[in-house]
């Protein structure tokens, strides 16, 4: 009886601490810095810079030319990929046209938030995630 009383508790412990640690693999940081925000996503072959722009307190993205002509999505949270703001429009994703119609390498539309992450995707996936860390 004891030993499958401690064996249950140890399988539990064992389940309780890959649950943590998986959880914790998704807010890894890429190592890149802009302004306020770390990446915890930067997929470069999309993007070619994100620049913060103190004074304004604004975020832009420079996209690769095979992409300038997409259309992006981005949603703002307090939780990590949960709890999304409603935009002014009234929805929780803002479709953006990002650099439709403008020169290769221009640098798209800004967003200006309070939020704790900010999400930019496009084709589905998240190609940029911001996480703000300061």
């Amino acid at each position: 009886m004891n030993r499958l009383f401690i064996s249950t508790v140890l399988v539990a412990i064992t389940a309780l601490a890959s649950i943590a640690h998986a959880g914790g693999e998704g807010e890894e940081s890429t190592g890149k810095r802009f302004g306020p925000f770390e990446a915890l996503t930067f997929d470069s072959s999309i993007l070619r810079d994100v620049k913060y722009v103190a004074e304004e307190k604004n975020v832009y993205l420079q996209l690769l030319p095979d992409h300038k002509d997409k259309e992006l999505i981005v949603k703002l949270s307090n939780g990590y990929f949960s709890g999304y703001r409603e935009w002014a429009h009234g929805g929780y994703e803002l479709v953006s046209p990002a650099n439709q119609g403008k020169p290769p390498y221009a640098w798209t539309d800004f967003v200006n938030t309070s939020a704790t992450y900010i999400e930019y995707w496009m084709d589905g996936e998240v190609f940029l995630h911001l996480k703000r860390v300061e």
